[in-house]
């Protein structure tokens, strides 16, 4: 699937996957929680923790605020982005915070991907 940004007037596009293919042109992973979602990944830790996957790609977790968060979660380098079942008038702001941080990420990491 592809999605499509515009962002400062500058329009880029995102493909998203549901398997790990390249890893060159990655730049973000939705963590659910568990460290076996990462199973088969490069960069795990012998322990299989998946902390310097983070270092290379960017990782967020989207949750809802009543939810409890993954202790996995807290421990890790993950932006939260939390959305609220009742004031779905503030999901807008966190989807902005979303391209924001993978902008920021991106123009310090992954400046070689043309976005």
């Amino acid at each position: 699937m592809l999605l499509i940004g515009k962002n400062s007037g500058l329009t880029s596009q995102f493909e998203i996957l549901s398997l790990f293919v390249r890893r060159d042109r990655v730049v973000a992973v939705f963590v659910q929680g568990p460290a076996w979602q990462f199973k088969g990944w490069p960069w795990l830790l012998p322990d299989g923790s998946p902390v310097d996957i983070f270092a290379k790609i960017r990782a967020f977790h989207l949750k809802y605020d009543e939810a409890r968060m993954d202790p996995n979660v807290q421990k890790w380098d993950v932006t939260v982005l939390e959305l609220s079942h009742h004031k779905r008038h503030l999901d807008r702001p966190v989807f902005l915070r979303f391209w924001e941080t993978l902008d920021r990420y991106m123009v310090k990491h992954k400046s070689h991907l043309r976005f």
